[in-house]
């Protein structure tokens, strides 16, 4: 945890792509035009990021979308981030794993798999296409290959009458399921505190993760800009596939800067602080509530977060040490 002394960026979200086969309810990426025209990531643009993300210090990098999958440089980008020794996530629906499965195997630290009903159906409304079986095959297929994964359980207030199936599944299967409240921007609201509560009577279960500080921060409000604790470009770093900087953050931005190979000279700039100083105080940050921009801060807060931030940490790291 030697971030947590230097104080330097350790996370990067990538957005491979903004293309995606889905038209998940709670997201806005399908449905807004301003990201149809931007053109998939390349892996000549990524490669030349991920030597400077190195050099600044960034230790985790979460390939997203979008649908991650769609990107033809996929492969090639995964392997090069693995060679550079980060730890490298996926973030995927799992739709296209079988057909893209034998160019990325062993590529990943490990694989998320966005799953949030066991129900065909009830996929098909929350996700917006028939993609339930493509979903169970891309999983076991991770499975039998000892792929390292976790299914990722978007919970909002509508779907949260799944947590116990979601739950069930990931006992019977012996799977990793991490319960994530959904972010509230593009018009979602924040879990009322009722599921909050009904989500954190499940963190003992050895299948079961959740950051408790994360559910506190969503009971409260999440971020108040008067005195946000908003950690983009501190602690977390984002770049968009047309090769770009994300001031302050891809879910909510006033800029964006072409990088061209320049990174690591633009974050050693005066500039790159006057670019991120108002993060998480803009009227648009009001009650924020994504947690990749806050999580950090949530080492250094006593004494509302510091010590659940260091229980969830625990909890996770027994439960990681005691699978091996």
């Amino acid at each position: 945890m030697t971030f947590l002394i230097n104080k330097k960026p350790f996370f990067c979200n990538y957005w491979v792509t903004y293309r995606c086969n889905s038209k998940c309810e709670f997201c806005n990426f399908w449905r807004n035009n301003s990201y149809k025209n931007i053109f998939d990531a390349k892996f000549t643009d990524v490669k030349k990021n991920l030597v400077d993300l190195k050099k600044i210090g960034v230790k985790f990098i979460d390939f997203t979308g979008g649908e991650p999958l769609l990107n033809k440089d996929l492969p090639q980008i995964l392997a090069s981030a693995k060679q550079l020794g980060f730890f490298v996530k996926l973030s995927t629906n799992g739709y296209f794993y079988k057909d893209r499965f034998k160019e990325i195997k062993n590529l990943p630290s490990r694989t998320y798999f966005s799953f949030d009903t066991t129900s065909k159906e009830e996929y098909k409304k929350i996700r917006g296409i028939d993609g339930y079986d493509k979903l169970i095959e891309g999983i076991n297929i991770a499975i039998n290959n000892k792929q390292e994964i976790c299914l990722l359980y978007t919970v909002t207030d509508k779907n949260i009458k799944n947590l116990q199936e979601i739950v069930n599944f990931a006992d019977s299967n012996k799977i990793t399921t991490y319960i994530h409240p959904c972010f509230s921007y593009f018009g979602n609201k924040s879990l009322n505190k009722d599921n909050i509560k009904k989500i954190k009577k499940n963190f003992w279960n050895p299948y079961i993760r959740m950051s408790l500080p994360q559910l506190d921060f969503h009971k409260r409000g999440g971020n108040n800009p008067s005195k946000s604790k908003c950690q983009a470009g501190l602690s977390t770093i984002d770049i968009g596939p047309d090769d770009t900087l994300i001031i302050p953050c891809t879910h909510n931005y006033n800029k964006k800067i072409k990088i061209d190979g320049k990174l690591h000279t633009l974050y050693n700039s005066k500039e790159w602080y006057q670019l991120f100083e108002k993060a998480g105080k803009y009227n648009f940050c009001n009650h924020c509530t994504i947690d990749c921009y806050f999580g950090m801060s949530y080492f250094n807060r006593l004494p509302n977060y510091f010590f659940k931030q260091n229980l969830t940490y625990l909890k996770n790291l027994i439960e990681s040490k005691r699978r091996k």
